[in-house]
């Protein structure tokens, strides 16, 4: 349906890409996010506005990765308020991706009545609001040379790691129970990557024994509740 690409996607852009060979994973994700994206669209027009915006990140990128390819292969100097631009540029369409995605995410969430994913969509939101506050207090302190700058500065840098997992987590539960009308009962697609195989074999089995048990545990349930009621029936007629 589109939301494995996301999660991919998205997984490469914002936390494969912390080493040194980052603006290559970012290029990369941006147009597996982009693959994605345009597959949703078609079952959730909302969608269409984040792919806009993952087009301008596809292009930042592909400007980092070229400005880092001309600094490594030769001996011109790229200004350095180009890189400091694409990077705030970059920056400020990230912010605009997530409410974006959150909106859409929300919309479709809500048609197809899966409760959990619509909340999870409101709390993410909530989360990326305490981010953008964060670097904006940040960019005051920082001004005003307040004591507790550098408190924020490390909040600056660790919280973002909490808000992408949140979003794998939501771009996962998405891909696990949004699928597209006639698939309800289809079974898995295995992946080409073993290990992923692996990991959703352990996942779909663990969600299995607790069926079983919510299963039996419902079932001796209303078992007991029909012995009490055939009781409660029996010392109705004696008594009368």
């Amino acid at each position: 349906m589109g939301f494995g690409l996301l999660f991919f996607g998205y997984a490469a852009t914002f936390l494969m890409s912390l080493n040194n060979f980052g603006f290559l994973f970012r290029l990369t994700g941006c147009a597996v996010m982009l693959s994605g994206l345009s597959r949703l669209e078609a079952f959730e027009r909302r969608f269409f506005y984040a792919k806009l915006c993952c087009v301008l990140m596809l292009i930042l990128s592909a400007i980092d990765c070229g400005t880092n390819f001309v600094l490594q292969n030769s001996l011109i100097e790229i200004p350095g308020f180009l890189e400091k631009s694409v990077s705030v540029i970059f920056a400020v369409s990230t912010v605009i991706f997530h409410l974006l995605i959150y909106f859409a995410i929300y919309k479709i969430a809500s048609d197809v009545g899966v409760n959990k994913i619509r909340i999870n969509t409101v709390r993410n939101a909530v989360f990326s609001a305490i981010e953008l506050l964060i670097f904006v207090s940040l960019g005051i302190s920082f001004l005003l040379k307040a004591p507790f700058v550098k408190y924020l500065y490390f909040a600056a840098i660790l919280y973002p790691f909490v808000i992408f997992l949140l979003n794998l987590a939501l771009f996962y539960s998405c891909y696990k129970n949004i699928c597209e009308e006639g698939d309800e009962e289809a079974p898995r697609k295995a992946s080409k990557i073993p290990f992923l195989n692996k990991l959703f074999e352990v996942s779909e089995k663990k969600e299995m024994e607790i069926y079983e048990k919510s299963k039996g545990y419902a079932e001796n349930y209303i078992k007991r509740e029909n012995e009490e009621k055939k009781r409660k029936n029996r010392k109705k007629r004696r008594k009368k």
